[in-house]
């Protein structure tokens, strides 16, 4: 079954309810929410996801994440999907906003982060592989590997983080 999505407005106000699949393919706005998980020396889990996601199959990401569901609260999507992607139950904190505005998709996204004790357990079906990084370490792999469009956007709120 397609999940049921909100489709908002460029201020983030409900204005109607349509599938996944509308919404990517009428470029509908809706909700997401993305997450960074660090471990205890704030190393960042970087992950690359599989061959078999319908958008940008095999990229890289600094982050997890989902759709927010019909109805849902950010905050309830982000504890769902931490479960879901990564198997981590702790308490989330918020980190920014970012509006993905790419030809692919257009999303009105909340940015969290969860300290981990490095104990997590990826969504295979999602996920080909993760690992911690240092912020060198992620800048060094972004000059040789594909990342996904929203990785810069990222990065700012990354960095601000860790200052």
């Amino acid at each position: 079954m397609d999940e049921l999505l909100d489709t908002v407005n460029e201020d983030d106000h409900v204005i109607g309810k349509a599938t996944r699949k509308e919404v990517h393919n009428k470029k509908l706005i809706h909700r997401s929410v993305m997450f960074f998980i660090f471990d205890k020396n704030r190393r960042v889990l970087v992950t690359q996801r599989t061959k078999t996601k319908d958008m940008f199959p095999e990229y890289w990401s600094i982050t997890l994440g989902g759709h927010v569901d019909s109805g849902e609260s950010y905050k309830e999507a982000v504890v769902r999907e931490s479960k879901e992607e990564a198997g981590i139950e702790v308490k989330s904190f918020f980190m920014g906003d970012v509006k993905k505005r790419i030809p692919e998709e257009n999303e009105n996204s909340k940015v969290y982060g969860f300290t981990t004790n490095g104990k997590i357990k990826l969504d295979k079906g999602e996920l080909k592989q993760g690992m911690f990084l240092t912020m060198k370490k992620i800048e060094e792999k972004i000059k040789k590997e594909r990342f996904l469009p929203e990785t810069q956007e990222l990065l700012k709120i990354l960095r601000n983080y860790q200052k």
